[in-house]
């Protein structure tokens, strides 16, 4: 597979072979680059012939093509998908130190889902180191089994743990929030059905990553473990990137989903995954999809084409 300047003088393309999810798209991307510019004047063109996946039901099947630079390429291809399916799609990517690298949608909001089982249990790292230093064995048990299995009884029980009323559960979470800097998610009437954002979500990710002064590292450093994509709830969207070869090792992953009262699903996945030494905090959230493993299908491909167009 080979490279190719983006100056070369020619309308030349190069054919990068992707992994099964991105092949859902059926791209057709150049190699990686550093980054996304926009393609100066003769600079290579990318064709993204994207095909909706077969579980997106009657919108399945390929979507117009048109030979573009990355960044443009992207949005299209994001924007297709959307009318597709008929679901609202929103991704945002930074680096490792919160910058914006990549904002498609970014307003997209949907139910917070299984999303909400990270600041949870952070929320309940917190109220430990602030009352006795340590979480308990049976913590570690709840939130093992809700973040790397993404359980919900456990869920629950952590989150009755919070407090002895339904609004001092939600004051404790509600801290957390605004602790992490998170500006809109807030938990109300129980965990879960509560509205967040791409923005908001990477807020989480980073507490997780770069550690804050309210969380003890060590706790940090395991709920990290209890993160790696090795569960098979957590390995689609951004869990089943795998840009490096290296897999699980290098990613960290909750994936969210939730069906509407019109039983539309809200299907969302937020991580780190690390790409030609790079690391990149995505969140792919989406409301509206026609299923589940519709909304899944398209997450893991978003997370493939966009660290095949040009970001490794």
């Amino acid at each position: 597979m080979g490279t190719m300047s983006r100056s070369h003088p020619q309308h030349r393309r190069t054919v990068r072979t992707l992994g099964a999810a991105a092949l859902l798209l059926g791209l057709t991307v150049p190699a990686p680059a550093a980054a996304l510019p926009a393609a100066p004047g003769g600079a290579a063109a990318t064709t993204a012939a994207v095909t909706v996946p077969a579980s997106c039901g009657p919108a399945a099947g390929p979507l117009p093509a048109a030979a573009q630079d990355d960044r443009r390429a992207l949005t299209t291809a994001l924007d297709g998908l959307s009318a597709a399916v008929g679901a609202e799609i929103g991704l945002l990517v930074q680096d490792a130190d919160g910058r914006t690298v990549f904002a498609h949608r970014p307003e997209v909001s949907g139910m917070e889902a299984s999303l909400s089982k990270v600041p949870l249990a952070l929320t309940t790292m917190r109220l430990a180191a602030e009352r006795d230093g340590r979480l308990t064995e049976q913590q570690r048990a709840l939130i093992r089994d809700s973040v790397h299995e993404s359980g919900n009884e456990s869920t629950t029980a952590l989150y009755g743990a919070l407090g002895p009323t339904l609004s001092a559960m939600e004051g404790e979470l509600n801290e957390t929030y605004e602790l992490m800097g998170v500006s809109s998610t807030r938990s109300s009437g129980g965990w879960g059905h509560n509205l967040t954002t791409a923005s908001d979500q990477l807020a989480v990710l980073g507490t997780v990553v770069r550690g804050a002064d309210w969380l003890p590292e060590e706790d940090l450093a395991w709920l990290r473990e209890q993160m790696r994509p090795t569960h098979p709830s957590q390995t689609w969207g951004v869990g089943a990137a795998r840009a490096d070869g290296s897999g699980a090792a290098d990613s960290l992953v909750k994936n969210g989903w939730l069906p509407d009262a019109g039983g539309a699903w809200d299907t969302h996945s937020v991580g780190r995954t690390v790409s030609g030494g790079t690391a990149h905090h995505i969140a792919v959230l989406g409301s509206g999809y026609p299923s589940a493993a519709c909304g899944q299908d398209v997450a893991t491909a978003v997370v493939d084409l966009y660290l095949a167009l040009g970001t490794g």
